[in-house]
């Protein structure tokens, strides 16, 4: 990006809870970005750069519990909340006709937000959304959040198991190419997994993944008449491309867009060609 990502800032989006985010270039195409689980706004950094600051402001959020953001001992970590957060924040900044972009959790966070924005009567703040491999319908909870869910294990693991194993084991998951791995890619993540907190972080976020919860939401998509990008890496062994072609056929006005060699992250994996066809979506000027 021709213009570099501002110092985090923090907004609050409720008594003694900052949210953390960072804004990058100065154009009139607003983007809100939304990470997935166990990740922060860092995920975005190797995409980022590549949008040209003339045309969008690149809006970068810490969801609450990740990253910067605060840690209550006694919040919620629900994606209902993280909805709220969400819509706080675009409130909070005056968005309209937001970009509203999600990876995985942050996908099914996206959604949310749109939906409930529609049943307020906003449905205007929403212009376009971009899914990345989302998390959209109910399914097997991954082995690490299956670990999360176990009394006492997670807590005792991650004060025994170094952060950076930890991170090297889950990355390992969750890409396919195995050289994006990098030292420098793992201590990104150890800023997610690292910080004080983020156990009870973990263990709360993952038990509210209720997959009953999911029923009154999927059955809603075909409401959601917004032009989408859904983007999918073919080899995906978090999150199935078969959720990724089913979304496409609920969603009214949605496309299916695959990136070969690749894993749960395209973003991170495939920056390059992920931007593409990003860039493809929004056309090249609005």
């Amino acid at each position: 990006m021709t213009g570099t990502a501002s110092e985090r800032r923090t907004f609050t989006c409720e008594p003694g809870v900052d949210i953390s985010y960072r804004v990058a270039g100065h154009g009139p195409v607003p983007i809100v970005f939304i990470h997935g689980f166990a990740a922060a706004l860092t995920t975005w950094d190797d995409i980022a750069p590549l949008f040209p600051a003339e045309r969008f402001t690149l809006y970068l959020l810490d969801l609450k519990g990740f990253g910067f953001s605060s840690k209550p001992r006694g919040g919620s970590y629900s994606v209902e909340e993280q909805a709220a957060v969400a819509t706080a924040f675009i409130k909070d900044q005056g968005l309209t006709q937001v970009v509203l972009a999600g990876h995985s959790l942050g996908g099914a966070i996206a959604l949310l937000v749109t939906l409930q924005a529609r049943d307020r009567g906003n449905a205007a703040m929403v212009s376009r959304l971009i899914l990345i491999d989302c998390s959209a319908y109910p399914q097997k909870l991954p082995r690490l959040m299956k670990w999360l869910t176990i009394p006492l294990l997670p807590r005792i693991g991650m004060a025994l198991i170094p952060v950076r194993r930890i991170v090297r084991y889950t990355l390992e998951r969750v890409f396919h190419d195995k050289t994006a791995i990098t030292p420098q890619r793992i201590a990104r993540y150890e800023q997610c997994f690292g910080r004080r907190g983020m156990a009870r972080v973990l263990i709360r976020s993952a038990l509210a993944i209720a997959p009953d919860s999911y029923g009154a939401i999927t059955s809603r998509y075909r409401e959601i008449n917004v032009p989408t990008l859904i983007v999918w890496g073919k080899e995906d062994r978090i999150v199935k491309i078969s959720q990724g072609k089913r979304l496409a056929d609920e969603m009214p006005d949605a496309r299916l867009k695959v990136i070969g060699g690749c894993g749960h992250n395209p973003h991170e994996e495939r920056p390059g060609e992920t931007f593409g066809v990003i860039m493809e979506f929004l056309g090249k000027g609005e």
